[in-house]
């Protein structure tokens, strides 16, 4: 008697071209969905009044990028303000002085943030105006 082999067994080679043909159709079926949800956060960001976002990154920026849910950016932006604001203040004793600069550093983000989340609308608006 002939002990099983895989590679004699006509179910496993048949089977074989068709397990990876599934594997690729899910694979490009997870790549589909990664570009629908990436095209959709574009959409939902081309629809943000532009005049709005300015306003609420002036005054508040960290509403500026609630508003337009950029979460990623935030979280890089403020990380940045608190190691300026750390590394600025480090080895001050006047209270004064230290105000000063958050102020002064404040008063950047606000800008920065107006500046970063009018970019990426205005670039969230190219792309979807590309796929058009």
């Amino acid at each position: 008697m002939v002990p099983y082999s895989v590679s004699r067994s006509p179910t496993y080679i048949k089977s074989m071209p068709e397990d990876k043909n599934d594997l690729q159709k899910r694979l490009a079926e997870i790549d589909r969905q990664s570009q629908d949800q990436e095209l959709a956060k574009a959409y939902r960001l081309s629809q943000k009044n532009m005049v709005t976002t300015v306003i609420l990154s002036l005054f508040f920026p960290v509403g500026g990028y609630i508003y337009t849910a950029r979460w990623k950016a935030m979280c890089i932006m403020f990380s940045i303000l608190v190691g300026v604001l750390t590394v600025s203040t480090i080895n001050e004793n006047d209270e004064e002085k230290i105000d000063r600069l958050t102020t002064f550093w404040g008063a950047i983000i606000a800008v920065a943030a107006s500046i970063d989340n009018s970019i990426a609308i205005q670039n969230a608006r190219g792309k979807i105006d590309e796929i058009k």
